[in-house]
């Protein structure tokens, strides 16, 4: 019967979303907690940006929203979007949110997540968190990739 309990145990905790984070520097940011999303527009997405903000981030829908024209020389110009945000925080995942497919709680069933903080004037990949399983709100399986993400962003920074 132990063994029984068991297994089940172990297949509710391996359906749970969490983030493997993989740090590829270990130098800290310093700096406005400001960051853009580069993601789908899918509902959990606001569960990942709240999350964010409730961590003290300003997070911006678009790194950038002004096109600036340069003059470099006589002969040439020079058109580029003006980054409000120097971080961006790339979102790919899939996870359906038709009636069938959703959590009772409200959380989602991710195939995949896979989010990358990157740094665009170095134009390098800070960190990455990855997962699939349940999200946050997917009682009793939840899992804490929503945090997690959170989590791993807030650690990239300098303590405030």
């Amino acid at each position: 019967m132990n063994r029984i309990i068991g297994v089940f145990v172990t297949l509710l905790l391996a359906g749970c979303a969490t983030g493997n984070v993989v740090k590829v520097t270990d130098s800290k940011i310093e700096g406005p907690r400001v960051i853009a999303l580069q993601a789908p527009s899918a509902p959990w997405v606001i569960e990942v940006q709240n999350k964010l903000k409730q961590k003290g981030f300003k997070v911006l829908r678009s790194s950038s929203r002004t096109r600036v024209v340069e003059q470099i020389s006589n002969s040439r110009t020079e058109l580029f979007n003006e980054a409000e945000a120097r971080y961006i925080l790339v979102i790919d995942g899939f996870a359906p949110y038709d009636w069938a497919n959703r959590c009772f709680g409200g959380g989602y069933k991710f195939h995949h997540i896979s989010t990358d903080l990157v740094d665009t004037k170095t134009n390098e990949t800070i960190l990455n968190i990855n997962g699939a399983g349940y999200s946050e709100g997917c009682a009793p399986m939840s899992g804490s990739i929503f945090s997690d993400i959170a989590d791993a962003v807030d650690s990239a920074w300098i303590e405030k």
